[in-house]
């Protein structure tokens, strides 16, 4: 048999290798009293002769089995007194918070216990935040996701540390842990309610993994096995992912993702990067597998302008090549008609201005800024500026019969969501320039001109490019 080092050696060697405390570190510890806590505040008390640290405990009272959880918290005080520690303590009805906030009372505990320990370390400059759980808890939690529906994403190990998070017993078994306080002479609490299997967690430890040992003794290490493959998989996925992300930097207020590019990727990492996007829009949004096949039906779909709303107002939108992510709200379409006159006109509706020239004749030579045009009006003199409308037709420069504006926007790939917005000055009632885009056949400037307008087109300051 193996020689295997005892729980402070192989505790020490965890925190050593993963750094999870520094010299000098204060560290909080959560104890609830139980067989896990105790072992590791025992463990912890243990290693400040090898690493000078302090330590501190805190403990959460969830006021749910009466005189008992009032005996728990009893006994953390007198625990920390007898190491000399100081101690945190705090009385929630978890009971009642968890029906108004409509959570499992699990989860509300969870949530509890972490907002305060959270709360305790930014008050008293905690740097880490010790936790018990151990092997056992990732076995559980494994197989908990299994049966409620996961994807690969969801199945890895418990991390060892996140933020200022550590979990000291992550590699020891529960077995090895009783083995230790009862080699110790360690005290610690039943908590009548792990016997229940009401409770999801205690109905895999009774129920699920007995059956599951029998027929193969060594499932647990079975399943560590498979968690340490899975973990290194998403971390692989994770890696790809940001670093495709980190080339497609977010725009002001929106993020645009290439088509194809996100094609070519697997359909895994595709749905890490979506699910990254949409938490970068919306701070607290959990992508579901259901968000992101509605994404993948925008992304895949046949029509250049397919579009989807989700969550949190977040609006998604396949234009041509690019994938447009956005949570603003979409201007209003503006309808109105803005008559212009010579000189400089604001038009704050559209966020343009415009100058215009009357000159006799055509400049020697024609700028090549897309936003400035020379036409010639005609016998015309009433100009003025509007957007899109349903059956505008205009004549392309150089062709000679009309098409319909709709379809000029389509040939030029132009996104649905921009046709609406790009200002049309017209000459009369006739569309005499898509500003931007090109100008209409009859207005262009020819040797019989004897009149001609000169347009320029800037949009203002406040409006993004």
């Amino acid at each position: 048999m193996a020689f295997m080092p005892d729980l402070p050696t192989r505790v020490l060697t965890l925190i050593r290798h993963a750094k999870l405390i520094r010299p000098h570190d204060y560290v909080l510890v959560g104890v609830s009293g139980g067989v896990d806590s105790m072992a590791l505040l025992s463990v912890l008390h243990t290693l400040q002769d090898t690493i000078p640290f302090d330590v501190a405990v805190a403990h959460v009272n969830h006021m749910l089995r009466g005189q008992e959880s009032d005996g728990d918290e009893d006994f953390v005080r007198a625990a920390a007194e007898g190491f000399s520690l100081p101690a945190h303590v705090k009385r929630v009805d978890i009971h009642g918070l968890a029906k108004s906030s409509g959570k499992s009372i699990q989860h509300a505990a969870r949530d509890v216990r972490y907002d305060y320990f959270s709360e305790l370390a930014r008050t008293y400059g905690y740097q880490r935040i010790a936790i018990a759980h151990n092997q056992d808890d990732q076995v559980e939690t494994f197989l908990l996701r299994v049966v409620k529906g996961t994807g690969i994403r969801g199945l890895s190990c418990i991390p060892v540390s996140r933020g200022p998070i550590i979990r000291p017993l992550l590699d020891v078994t529960r077995r090895e842990i009783e083995q230790y306080v009862t080699e110790k002479g360690i005290r610690y609490r039943e908590d009548s309610s792990n016997r229940k299997d009401a409770y999801e967690r205690n109905y895999v430890r009774h129920r699920i993994l007995p059956p599951m040992e029998r027929l193969n003794p060594t499932v647990r290490s079975r399943i560590m096995s498979l968690l340490g493959d899975l973990t290194r998989l998403n971390e692989r996925l994770d890696r790809e992912a940001r670093s495709l992300l980190t080339t497609w930097l977010p725009g002001d207020g929106e993020i645009t993702l290439p088509v194809g590019q996100l094609i070519a990727c697997s359909e895994e990492t595709r749905f890490r990067i979506l699910s990254e996007v949409l938490g970068r829009l919306a701070p607290g949004f959990i992508a579901l597998r259901e968000h992101i096949r509605l994404v993948e039906k925008v992304l895949q779909s046949s029509r250049p302008s397919a579009s989807a709303l989700l969550p949190f107002r977040i609006i998604v939108l396949r234009e041509y090549d690019k994938l447009v992510f956005t949570a603003a709200t979409a201007p209003p379409q503006v309808v109105e008609t803005f008559p212009l006159r010579p000189g400089h006109t604001v038009v704050e509706a559209l966020g343009i201005s415009v100058d215009i020239d009357l000159v006799d004749h055509p400049p020697s030579e024609f700028s090549s800024d897309r936003y400035s045009a020379f036409l010639d009006p005609g016998s015309v003199s009433r100009l003025s500026v509007r957007t899109f409308r349903e059956g505008d037709r205009f004549v392309p420069l150089g062709m000679a019969h009309a098409v319909k504006l709709k379809d000029y926007f389509i040939s030029r790939k132009l996104p649905r969501t921009h046709r609406r917005r790009i200002p049309l000055l017209l000459i009369g009632d006739c569309i005499a320039w898509i500003i931007g885009e090109r100008i209409d056949d009859r207005f262009k400037i020819t040797a019989q001109t004897t009149k001609v307008v000169g347009v320029t087109v800037r949009k203002l300051s406040t409006i993004s490019e």
